[in-house]
């Protein structure tokens, strides 16, 4: 049978047109330098020398973390972080870097504040911050849940406070408009996957001209980027930017929150069926679920063998963020719909989960099929 691929984030497939033949052809130096002025054109980054490739995001992310934040430094940082985050700021905490995370609530969203009492937006945060705080790191969409959170809102707070601002936008990158100089993004840290619609083998940041200075100015790319850059990968992502940015980021998202509206809409009738995070706003097409008739695992693998969907268990590489959650150590089964996914395909996937539940006796044997 034909498979359906219903996590777009773990394994980016199909992808945008030409991106395979790209890839196969392979890349020049030529089409390097032009991938970079595609992704400062798309993201607003400041210029195309400052954007650099490497091997992984999570390389990325390290590699940026450790140049900007030293010893005597406090930071702020999300609590839906995935494991590259906490990994480095664990590592340099033995270097004398402290950092503090921003709490969420059940539905994936950072508290700012208290609605109840607070006039300032951002009180919660405020109290967070040491004499000593030197930056903010956000996911900005969690790779967990989906919720987006509010990077836009909180660069306006990292300037009011002269905070470095880094944003990993793996999850939000052609999905979310994002504009690295209006809103003062210091590092954005992107893959080729998902919502680019091209390899996970590309990956790489974009300094702002105040971090470049800091991670050393003149030729300072030379030590954070790849000495081989994949150049077949980054040809494969020169198309697929192509396609993304001719197609438009506000076309392109829109049939991937189709998907997800209309699979929430049918999924959260089903008995044992819990959906994680926000409901069908806030988010990217990413969607998590536990199940109460059998284990995420198991539901994995049924779906693969009796229909051909292919969705990913686990914890996903974001050990914080399930923490923050509540769905620590048992993970989730995510879903990551996108650009090419249809309606046609999520009604056999609510058709497999409803199935589930009547050959598990959660569900009497006949009965119908959930409506919104």
């Amino acid at each position: 049978m034909d498979k359906i691929n219903v996590d777009q984030l773990k394994k980016t497939w199909p992808k945008a047109e030409g991106v395979e033949e790209a890839m196969t052809a392979g890349g020049s130096d030529s089409i390097v330098e032009e991938t970079r002025e595609q992704l400062c054109r798309l993201f607003e980054g400041s210029k195309k020398e400052n954007v650099v490739f490497t091997e992984t995001m999570d390389e990325a992310l390290s590699k940026t973390i450790k140049a900007l934040f030293k010893g005597g430094d406090h930071v702020l940082v999300s609590s839906l972080e995935n494991d590259a985050v906490t990994k480095t700021l664990d590592e340099i905490q033995k270097t004398g870097v402290e950092y503090t995370m921003i709490p969420c609530n059940e539905k994936g969203q950072l508290i700012l504040y208290d609605p109840g009492k607070d006039k300032d937006v951002f009180a919660a945060v405020e109290a967070l911050l040491q004499p000593n705080t030197k930056g903010l790191i956000i996911n900005h969409a969690s790779e967990v849940c989906g919720s987006v959170l509010q990077a836009k809102e909180l660069c306006e707070f990292a300037k009011k406070h002269n905070l470095l601002f880094v944003l990993n936008a793996a999850q939000t990158a052609g999905y979310v408009p994002i504009y690295m100089k209006q809103w003062g993004v210091d590092v954005l840290t992107f893959s080729g996957r998902y919502g680019l619609l091209g390899p996970e083998e590309a990956n790489g940041f974009i300094a702002s001209e105040r971090a470049a200075e800091i991670f050393g100015g003149g030729n300072w790319q030379e030590q954070f980027e790849t000495k081989n850059p994949d150049k077949k990968a980054i040809a494969g992502l020169h198309k697929a930017l192509e396609f993304v940015i001719n197609k438009k980021i506000q076309f392109l998202c829109g049939n991937g929150h189709k998907m997800a509206e209309y699979f929430i809409r049918k999924v959260q009738h089903i008995s044992g069926v819990h959906i994680i995070g926000p409901g069908y706003k806030d988010r990217v097409p990413i969607v998590s679920i536990q199940t109460d008739f059998m284990t995420e695992k198991d539901v994995e693998e049924k779906l693969l063998k009796d229909w051909g969907i292919v969705a990913t268990s686990g914890c996903h590489g974001a050990e914080a963020a399930h923490k923050a959650l509540g769905t620590w150590p048992r993970g989730t089964l995510r879903f990551a719909f996108g650009y090419f996914n249809t309606i046609a395909q999520m009604d056999k996937l609510v058709q497999a989960m409803w199935q589930m539940t009547v050959q598990t006796d959660i569900l009497p044997s006949g009965s119908n099929m959930p409506k919104e």
